[in-house]
């Protein structure tokens, strides 16, 4: 990359993240840096905003992680800012969604102002046509926890919530012969240990 397009890049990123904010408020969304999110029916929904080109949508159950915080012990993160669950370490990896193209990046100097505008108004009514359909497809997000989509800690989580407490012991048990990992270490141990730990005092 020379000079003159770094300068550019770097010039449409600026513009770009003023335009996003603008118009995202305008739809409901709120933004913390390369974050946007939104809070419906009782799901999280994040658009990261991580390379110029394109923006990811993800989802989650807005419960999900202050079972969590809740089970690690970090109840102060639930008043936390609501960017925290997009961005936050110790938090639940949402499912992901859709990829929505912003920039053609091999055009860089020909954006106006306007233009970026318009292309982040055109993402967002995309953004919000698909999210109206995921909520007609997934009216109860208690039970969304599509297979082969999640994670470990996204499925005991929703395990847990379902009450499934022997289940998530049996889980535990088994990623634990099979040496696969965990992500949280904390004053008390790993995360399997916190979840072994609240299922006990759960099940006294």
């Amino acid at each position: 990359m020379t000079r003159e397009e770094s300068r550019a890049r770097n010039a449409l990123e600026k513009v770009s993240n003023k335009c996003r904010k603008q118009v995202a408020k305008r739809f409901g969304w709120k933004q913390n840096d390369y974050l946007n999110w939104k809070i419906d029916s009782g799901y999280y929904f994040s658009l990261c905003h991580l390379v110029l080109e394109q923006v990811e949508l993800s989802v989650k159950p807005y419960f999900i992680d202050d079972l969590l915080w809740d089970i690690l012990e970090m109840p102060e993160n639930k008043q936390a800012p609501k960017s925290l669950r997009g961005n936050g370490a110790f938090t639940v990896r949402g499912v992901h969604l859709k990829e929505y193209v912003v920039f053609d990046t091999g055009i860089i100097p020909a954006y106006t102002e306007d233009d970026v505008a318009a292309r982040w108004e055109n993402t967002f009514n995309a953004v919000e046509a698909d999210i109206a359909r995921f909520l007609r497809e997934n009216p109860n997000p208690d039970s969304f926890c599509p297979t082969g989509q999640t994670n470990r800690i996204y499925d005991l989580m929703m395990d847990i919530h379902s009450g499934n407490l022997d289940q998530v012991l049996e889980k535990i048990e088994l990623y634990k012969t099979n040496h696969m990992g965990v992500f949280f270490r904390g004053p008390k141990g790993y995360d399997y240990e916190y979840i072994e730990r609240w299922i006990g005092g759960r099940k006294q």
